[in-house]
């Protein structure tokens, strides 16, 4: 059993363990304050190391890993005093070398092995200084050429050393994995660098940075080319970048060249990728496959940046078409396939607008039927093209719909526009598009399932197919309409539209109502564009064609229309005739408004039977109250009017007929009464005693009846109460 007092062995062992680390440091401090100039002292420092790696290997196990650990920070320490002196920097870097291989051999840990290779690397870079092998030390270009050597040598090293299974291999292998990838971010890095200057015009392209990024691209190739990681992609990607950037230096330095290539590289990895994700399936797809390829085309898209030309626009439908491929791989990225989408129809327009401002011909008008005409196209495109569509693009039948129908209201709305605007030689163009796009709207409404939407885009086309018609001014068919049969257009529009009226479009598919709505609508759309020069047979006709819609709709109110257009014609018979008499245009409004008391629906309602007497005292109070006004001298045409009022009302037994005659004859009697007195003052007598007289005989039979006239009178007031 061990002693619980140490001998005297293990107290010198201890007490000299102690010492030398002491001296050891106290000569690290020393040659710190030696002049520069010797490099004795720090070269003998290197026993430190040295020993303690013998303690290490040969010494006791209680302090043989303390002792591995101290040599490897006293190897690290030793390059502190060593790296001012040129002439013992190498020696040291060897020995140091040679030192941590052994350390780490005992040690087998990651952080030793990663500073054993850092050692390495450090000599081998003081050997291409110190030109041992003749190397070119201030050449740049040389040294990204051997950090590209050695990312190499590297990555070969740890393949090789990775078929071993020992855990010294293990520490080695992860050690060298993580020396290449640092330093291949530093190589990548400083290529970037070299390549922005080249492309600022501060330095030229090299040849041996081109080996240089072909060296790296290889080291990363080789590195992950049977497990490809997305920070391998990236970094592939990347080299990929700026070889090609280097290339295209060599013949210009121009950034749309470089666009150029961008997009390239874009749409080349794309479809790589979908090439590769059908090989390996959607589960193990590297997520980076599905960036860089947008990467590649944003650049691409930034570099060109600013530049308008005939090329422009098809290096934005390649970027749209990068997104459309990427958004079309997974239902996440959906969005990006709608923002393809729309760059497509967008490159197109660019290419158009392009065309459009090179060929300065025509106004501002033609170019937007042009481009109306464009989207008209892709809109009848996504159409035709739906079934291949729907199996290439993860959309449904509704969306491809949705995305159409977006295109018909942007091409309808410049084609709108362009009336506005100054058009010289588009209308037959614009006349075609707008055919197209009505027969597109018309033919939504077909067999469509929803009625609301179906009604709606009716109603679309149709507005629309009555908006172009200003695209038909200079073309055959406007001079036809403006000469011969401009009087009779309301007449056309009338058979037209009893044809609209008539037609089974229900059987066709079509909801009716809209057909309905525009034969009642297009007749009065006619009459207002022409109401200075419509012959009046066409306004008897239009009467007539809705007295006929009336009957067939079963729809009394529609006959409203026709009375409003005899009047009209009317009116217009009697300014030719010359009359002046204002009761000739009031009486057929008066007819007009106890026409509507006498048959509308609603009026001939119960509850509205006061509503329905108002009217009717509006409409023959107005004939009435003309009548007065326009022959107060005479009163003739007032009095058999007033009587005609009141015979009507005991006929058909109607109360404002009876009121408003009785008392239009009572006003007309008092007026002439008043004009006779002025004037023929013998006639005031002899009324005035046939008056009293009459008051006599009225106020003696009223005596000796009284029972009856006011039983006749109470009956009176009772029947009134039932009359109309």
């Amino acid at each position: 059993p061990q002693s619980p007092v140490p001998n005297h062995y293990q107290i010198w062992q201890r007490s000299s363990w102690h010492l030398g680390l002491s001296l050891a440091a106290l000569t690290y401090v020393i040659p710190l304050n030696i002049d520069n100039g010797n490099s004795l002292p720090s070269l003998l420092w290197l026993i430190t190391p040295l020993a303690l790696t013998g303690v290490a290997t040969w010494g006791g196990n209680s302090r043989r890993e303390l002792a591995a650990w101290l040599s490897v920070a006293a190897n690290i320490l030793a390059q502190v005093l060593l790296f001012p002196f040129p002439e013992t920097r190498l020696l040291g870097l060897g020995l140091n070398t040679v030192l941590m291989f052994v350390n780490t051999r005992y040690l087998q840990h990651l952080v030793s092995a990663v500073i054993t290779v850092g050692f390495c690397l450090a000599f081998s870079a003081q050997l291409l200084w110190d030109r041992v092998l003749g190397f070119p030390r201030e050449f740049i270009p040389a040294w990204l050429i051997a950090l590209a050597i050695a990312i190499n040598i590297l990555w070969l090293s740890r393949s090789f050393i990775a078929r071993k299974t020992n855990n010294l291999a293990r520490v080695y292998t992860e050690a060298t994995d993580k020396w290449a990838s640092v330093l291949c971010t530093l190589e990548l890095l400083l290529l970037s660098f070299h390549s922005v200057n080249v492309y600022s015009g501060f330095i030229p392209p090299s040849t041996a940075i081109l080996i240089a990024i072909i060296l790296s691209f290889v080291a990363i190739a080789y590195r992950n080319w049977q497990q490809p990681t997305n920070l391998a992609i990236f970094a592939l990607a990347w080299s990929l970048e700026l070889l090609t950037a280097e290339i295209i230096g060599f013949f210009g330095r121009s950034l749309l060249n470089l666009s150029i290539a961008n997009i390239a590289l874009g749409l080349t990895t794309q479809l790589l990728g979908d090439w590769w994700r059908r090989k390996v399936g959607a589960e193990r797809f590297p997520v980076s496959l599905h960036i860089v390829p947008l990467i590649y085309g944003i650049l691409g898209g930034v570099l060109r940046w600013g530049n308008f030309a005939d090329w422009t626009g098809l290096s934005s439908m390649a970027i749209s078409l990068i997104a459309i491929g990427i958004g079309r791989r997974n239902q996440e990225f959906k969005p990006l396939l709608y923002l393809g989408l729309f760059g497509v129809s967008a490159s197109a327009y660019e290419l158009l607008l392009y065309q459009l401002l090179q060929s300065n011909k025509g106004g501002f008008g033609d170019g937007l039927i042009a481009m109306a005409a464009l989207g008209t196209g892709i809109m009848y495109a996504y159409r035709v093209l739906s079934p291949w569509l729907l199996r290439y693009l993860p959309i449904t039948p509704q969306e491809l719909k949705i995305i159409a129908h977006l295109h018909w209201v942007w091409s309808s709305f410049l084609l709108m526009y362009a009336i506005a605007n100054p058009i010289q030689s588009g209308r037959f163009v614009g006349l075609g598009v707008g055919l197209f796009l009505i027969q597109y709207a018309i033919l939504q409404g077909r067999n469509n399932p929803n009625l609301n939407l179906a009604e709606t885009w009716v109603y679309l086309g149709l507005l629309e197919a009555a908006a172009i018609r200003f695209y038909w001014q200079g073309t055959p068919v406007e001079v036809l309409f403006s000469d011969p049969l401009k009087p009779f257009r309301v007449a056309i529009a009338c058979l037209v539209a009893y044809f609209f009226y008539i037609l089974p479009w229900s059987n066709w598919g079509w909801p009716k109502r809209p057909w309905l709505v525009a034969a009642i609508v297009w007749p009065l759309v006619v009459i207002w564009e022409t109401s200075t020069i419509v012959h009046p047979v066409s306004l008897l006709i239009a009467a007539g064609f809705y007295i006929i819609i009336a009957w067939l709709d079963r729809q009394i109110r529609f006959t409203y229309i026709s009375a409003a257009l005899i009047n009209w014609t009317l009116w217009r018979w009697f300014l030719d005739l010359r009359l002046t008499n204002a009761l000739w245009y009031v009486i057929p409004v008066g007819l007009t408004l106890l026409y509507i008391a006498q048959v509308d629906p609603d009026l001939n309602q119960p509850e509205q039977r006061e509503n329905r007497h108002y009217l009717r005292c509006l409409g023959i109070g107005t004939i009435c109250l003309v009548s007065l006004w326009t022959e107060q001298w005479t009163g003739l045409g007032s009095g058999i009017l007033s009587i005609l009022a009141i015979f009507a009302g005991l006929a058909l037994r109607i109360r404002a007929f009876l009121y408003i005659g009785t008392i239009t004859f009572l006003i007309n009697a008092f007026n002439q009464l008043v004009i006779l007195n002025f004037r023929y003052s013998f006639f005031k007598w002899l009324i005035g005693l046939l008056v009293g007289i009459v008051f006599i005989w009225i106020a003696a039979n009223f005596e000796t009846r009284r029972e009856q006239l006011t039983t006749l009178l109470r009956n009176w007031i009772t029947e009134l109460q039932n009359w109309e």
